[in-house]
C-alpha cells in the first residue's frame, strides 16, 4: 500500500477525545447545529472533522498541524520566561500586518499584562504551596508543567506591535489539571486560605467555533447515512465535494437546512427568516391570546408577599399586583375502583427544587365515597419537606400502580390503561390542571427600603425591579380559558381537517406501543385541546403565508424560508404535548425527547402560546439563533460556487445518482443497531413536517409515515424477533457497505465511527464490512460522548466512539472468518483492543 492515510498509520486519539468531551460538555455551547431540529444521534463536529481530515491527509503528515486544523490552537505572544495566551478582549484587537496577525501594545493591552504577571505570581504561590505538601505532589506532572507555564513573563513596552504566533491547544492536559485540582490531597494542601482564580486553561474557544482558512480541494465525501448532517457539514468546511444521502425525510429536510441554505444564501437570508417569521408569531398571538388568562391579579399568598415587601412603599402595590403565566402543569385523573371516587396521579409532589425556593404541592380531600372531591395547594417547601412533615418525593403513582387519595386503595396498572383507553367500566380518564407556572415582578429595595431607580441612561427615572417565580393552584379564569379552547377547536375542527392539518395518522406498530397502551392511537392524541388548537393555527397561518413567502422571494429562497418557519412551529410541538416532562430540578419543561422513547408521561407541562413567555416566539427565534450560528459557522469556510454540494433522499443501499468509483472518501456514523429507532421517533414531527413542505420537496418521498422496511437498524417489531432483527440489520449494512464499495475509488477510503456498549453490535456490523468487501486497516477508541446524558445512562450507548477505517479488498482473495481475518498486520488485534477499550467501562 502506497498511499496510506493519518488515519491508519495513528492520530492524536487523545486531543480528539478530550476536545470533543468539551464541545458536548455544556448545552448552552453546543454547536448551533443542535439547536436548529431535533434529531437522536447527531455526531459531534470535532471528531466528525477528524475522521475526514485524518482519512484524506498522507501518514506523514504532522501531528501538531492536523490538532491545528481541527481549531484546536491557541494565539500566543512568545516571551521571555513563555507564552502569552491572547484570550478574551485581547484576541478581538489582533490586527492584521502583511498576512501576519500583531497585537499593538497600548494602556488596554499593558493593564492586562500586568494583571497576567499577577495571575502568574499567585499561581507560583499557590505551586510551592502543594510542593511543600508532599513529593508526590511535588513531582506531579501537572505541578512540574504547570510551574514552567506560571514564570514571570518579560516586559512589553507601548508603542511596540508583539507578533501571534498560532500553536496547538491541548485540551487533554486541560482535563487533567481540571482532575487534578479535585485531588482529595490537592485540597488539603491548599485548604481554605488559597482559592482558585477563574482562569481560561484552554487558551481558545471551542474547535467547532475557530476560524478555519480552507480551499476547495476537488475531493468527494460521501456520507450514504447523513442523519443529522454533522460530518457532511466538517467536510464542507474542510473544502472537499460533499453527497449526504439519508432515507429519513425529516433528516433530509434538516440536511437542506444544515448544509444548503446558509451556505448558499448566508447571513442575508436571517432578516428574511425573521420578517415572515414575526408575521407568523404576530398572527398566531392575535388568534391564541383569548385562550390564556391576562392581566390576573395574585393569587392570596402572592399578594400578601407583595404587600410584605412593599410595607413601607404602599402605593405601588396596585401597580405590581399582577402575574404573568409561564407554564401549566397536569397530572392524569382516573377513578378509584374501590370508592369510585375521582382522584388524581402524580409522580412527585415536588414542583421546584431549586436551592433557594423550592415548591411543593399537596392534595387537600373532604367527604367519603364517590362523592369525595379533593383540591390541589402549592406551597414553599421547608427543609425539603411540607408545611405539616409532608414527603415530597411521595406522589399517587409509582411504576404503573396509582394510590387513591380517599380510601388510599391501590388502583391496579391494567385499570389505569384500561381507564386511559376509555374501555373501563368507570370511564376514561382525564388531563388535570393541578399547578400554574407564573412570575411576577417587584420594585428592587434599597437598604433603607426605599425603592430603587435607574439613575442614568435610556431608562433613568424607571423602578428597577426583579422577576420573582411562583406557583399556584388553577383557579377559575384557568379553567374556563381551557375550556374556551376546547369549544374553539371543536367548532372549528371541520374547517382544520378540509385543509388536511390535523395529524390523524394512526400510530403505527413499532417497538414502543406505550402511546397506544394508553390511549394514544393517533398522533394528534398526543396534545390536549389548547396545545393541539395552538399548533394547527400556526399550521394554517403558516400555509396563509406560503403564497405570499413564494411570490416576494421566489421558489427556492422561499421554500428556505417556509423550512425555518416550520422549523420554528416543530420547537412548539416539541415543547408543548402530553410527552413533555416538568423538570423540577431545573424549573423548566423538557421537551417531549428528552428521552429517546414515548415513555408514559404521569404529570406534562404545557408552554403558553402568546404574551411575554410565548412559545411560539421562543421556537422562532431558537431557530434564528441557530440559523446565524451556522450561517456565521460557514461564512469563511465554504463556497458553492466552488464545491459541490448534492443532499439525496433515499436508501443508502442503492444511490443510483453516484457513478461507480467516483468518491474519494466514504465516512459515515451508521445506525446505532438498535438503540435509536429513527424512523419511530421522526413520525412525531413528519405528520407535521409533510402538511407544510410536501409540495416544496419533490426529490423527498413523502409517504403517509417514515419508511421503516428499508431503515437500516435493529428493529425486533419489524422483523420479528431480535435475531431476526440482527440478521436484517446486518444485511442492510451490508448493502450499503457493498453499494459504499461501488461507488468509491480503488485508492479510495471508507471510515466509520460507531458508538455502542454491545459487544454483539459491534460483531454485527465489522461481519457486514468483511462481507461486503473491505479490509478493515485501522481501529481507534475515541471517548467523545458525555456520560451523563440522559439517553446514553443504562443504555446502549457507549463513551467512546470507535473509528474503522477501511480499504477495499481484493475480491479475488478468500473471504476471512470474523476475527481472524481483520486485515493482518496485526490489525485484527487492534480492532479487538480497540473495541474491548471501548466497551471496558461497562
Amino acid at each position: 500500500m502506497t498511499d496510506r492515510r493519518l488515519i491508519e498509520a495513528g492520530f492524536p486519539c487523545h486531543q480528539v477525545g478530550a476536545e470533543t468531551q468539551r464541545e458536548r460538555g455544556a448545552s448552552s455551547a453546543l454547536p448551533p447545529l443542535y439547536f436548529l431540529h431535533v434529531w437522536w444521534a447527531r455526531r459531534p463536529l470535532t471528531p466528525s472533522r477528524a475522521a475526514i481530515a485524518a482519512s484524506l491527509l498522507p501518514e506523514d503528515t504532522d501531528a501538531e498541524a492536523f490538532v491545528r486544523m481541527l481549531g484546536i490552537e491557541k494565539k500566543v505572544v512568545e516571551l521571555p520566561g513563555g507564552q502569552w495566551v491572547m484570550i478574551g478582549k485581547l484576541a478581538e484587537r489582533l490586527e492584521k500586518q502583511g498576512g501576519m496577525e500583531a497585537l499593538k501594545v497600548d494602556a488596554v493591552v499593558t493593564r492586562a499584562f500586568d494583571k497576567e504577571q499577577l495571575r502568574r505570581a499567585k499561581k507560583r504561590g499557590i505551586i510551592a504551596t502543594l510542593k511543600a505538601y508532599s513529593p508526590e505532589l511535588a513531582n506531579h506532572p501537572v505541578v512540574v508543567r504547570w510551574e514552567q507555564e506560571s514564570q514571570p513573563l518579560g516586559q512589553i513596552h507601548e508603542g511596540e506591535y508583539l507578533s501571534i504566533k498560532r500553536v496547538m491547544g491541548d485540551p487533554a492536559h486541560t482535563n487533567e489539571r481540571i482532575e487534578f485540582k479535585k485531588r482529595p490531597d490537592v485540597r488539603s494542601a491548599l485548604g481554605k486560605e488559597l482559592s482558585w482564580d477563574p482562569e481560561d486553561l484552554y487558551g481558545y474557544g471551542r474547535a467547532y467555533q475557530n476560524d478555519h482558512s480552507t480551499v476547495p480541494s476537488g475531493l468527494t465525501v460521501l456520507d450514504p447515512t447523513a442523519g443529522g448532517g454533522s460530518i457532511p457539514f466538517e467536510a464542507l468546511r474542510l473544502g472537499h465535494n460533499v453527497i449526504a444521502n439519508e432515507l429519513n425525510p425529516v433528516a433530509s429536510v434538516i440536511l437542506f437546512a444544515t448544509l444548503d441554505y446558509p451556505a448558499k444564501y448566508g447571513e442575508e437570508l436571517h432578516s428574511d427568516i425573521s420578517h415572515f417569521g414575526r408575521k407568523l408569531v404576530e398572527k398566531v398571538h392575535a388568534y391564541i391570546q383569548d385562550y390564556h388568562p391576562f392581566g390576573i391579579t395574585l393569587c392570596q399568598s402572592e399578594k400578601q408577599r407583595l404587600d410584605e415587601h412593599l410595607a413601607e412603599n404602599a402605593d405601588f402595590i396596585a401597580q405590581f399586583n399582577k402575574e404573568e403565566i409561564a407554564d401549566y402543569l397536569y397530572c392524569r385523573q382516573v377513578t378509584c375502583p374501590s370508592c369510585k371516587a375521582k382522584t388524581p396521579l402524580l409522580n412527585t409532589c415536588w414542583l421546584s427544587k431549586q436551592a433557594k425556593d423550592p415548591w411543593g404541592v399537596k392534595i387537600e380531600t373532604s367527604g367519603s365515597g364517590a362523592s369525595a372531591r379533593y383540591r390541589f395547594e402549592t406551597y414553599q417547601a421547608k427543609n425539603g419537606l411540607g408545611p405539616r412533615g409532608e414527603n415530597l418525593e411521595h406522589g399517587t403513582v409509582k411504576r404503573g400502580i396509582g394510590q387513591c387519595v380517599h380510601c388510599q386503595q391501590a388502583i391496579p396498572g391494567d385499570e389505569i390503561k384500561m381507564q386511559a383507553r376509555g374501555e373501563s367500566q368507570y370511564g376514561q380518564w382525564q388531563d388535570e390542571l393541578y399547578a400554574v407556572v407564573a412570575i411576577r415582578h417587584q420594585p428592587k429595595l434599597d437598604r433603607q427600603g426605599n425603592v430603587q431607580r435607574f439613575a442614568s441612561g435610556p431608562r433613568r427615572g424607571e423602578i428597577k425591579t426583579e422577576k420573582i417565580s411562583f406557583f399556584r393552584p388553577p383557579n377559575q379564569h384557568d379553567q374556563d380559558a381551557l375550556a374556551a379552547a376546547s369549544d374553539t377547536l371543536q367548532a372549528n375542527w371541520a374547517r382544520f381537517d378540509d385543509q388536511g392539518l390535523i395529524p390523524t395518522e394512526k400510530f403505527p406498530q413499532g417497538n414502543d406501543m406505550r402511546p397506544v397502551t394508553y390511549g394514544v392511537d393517533q398522533w394528534y392524541k398526543l396534545f390536549n385541546d389548547r396545545q393541539l388548537l395552538g399548533h394547527l393555527t400556526a399550521m394554517e397561518t403558516l400555509k396563509q403565508l406560503k403564497p405570499q413567502i413564494l411570490r416576494e422571494l421566489g421558489d427556492e429562497r422561499g421554500r428556505a424560508v417556509i423550512t425555518y418557519l416550520q422549523f420554528a412551529i416543530d420547537k412548539v410541538v416539541d415543547y408543548n404535548s402530553k410527552q413533555t416532562r416538568w423538570h423540577f430540578g431545573r424549573g423548566v419543561i423538557v421537551g417531549t425527547f428528552g428521552r429517546h422513547d414515548f415513555s408514559l408521561k404521569w404529570t406534562y407541562g404545557e408552554i403558553v402560546l402568546t404574551g411575554q413567555n410565548s412559545g411560539i416566539a421562543w421556537g422562532l427565534s431558537q431557530v434564528l439563533d441557530a440559523y446565524q450560528g451556522i450561517s456565521s459557522l460557514t461564512k469563511n469556510a465554504v463556497d458553492l460556487k466552488k464545491q459541490d454540494l448534492k443532499i439525496i433522499n433515499g436508501s443508502g443501499v442503492h444511490i443510483s445518482d453516484i457513478d461507480d468509483n467516483s468518491v474519494d472518501f466514504v465516512c459515515m456514523d451508521p445506525p446505532y443497531y438498535n438503540n435509536v429507532q429513527y424512523s419511530e421517533l421522526s413520525d412525531y414531527y413528519y405528520v407535521w413536517q409533510k402538511r407544510s413542505l410536501k409540495e416544496l420537496y419533490p426529490e423527498i418521498a413523502w409517504t403517509r409515515l417514515t419508511n421503516k422496511r428499508e431503515e437500516a437498524v435493529a428493529n425486533p417489531a419489524r422483523d420479528g424477533s431480535a435475531r431476526k432483527a440482527k440478521e436484517e440489520y446486518e444485511e442492510l449494512m451490508g448493502e450499503i457497505f457493498a453499494e459504499s464499495r461501488r461507488v468509491v475509488k480503488d485508492d479510495g477510503l471508507m471510515t466509520l465511527m460507531f458508538t455502542h456498549k454491545a459487544q454483539d453490535a459491534w460483531e454485527t456490523l465489522t461481519r457486514s464490512l468483511i462481507e461486503a468487501g473491505w479490509e478493515i486497516t485501522s481501529c481507534f477508541p475515541v471517548e467523545s460522548e458525555s456520560g451523563h446524558s440522559t439517553h446514553q445512562m443504562n443504555m446502549a450507548s457507549a463513551a467512546s466512539t470507535i473509528f474503522i477505517s477501511c480499504r477495499k479488498r481484493n475480491r479475488d482473495n478468500p473471504e476471512p472468518a470474523f476475527w481472524s481475518g481483520l486485515g493482518g498486520s496485526g490489525i485484527q488485534h487492534q480492532v479487538r483492543g480497540a473495541v474491548e477499550a471501548g466497551l471496558a467501562e461497562f
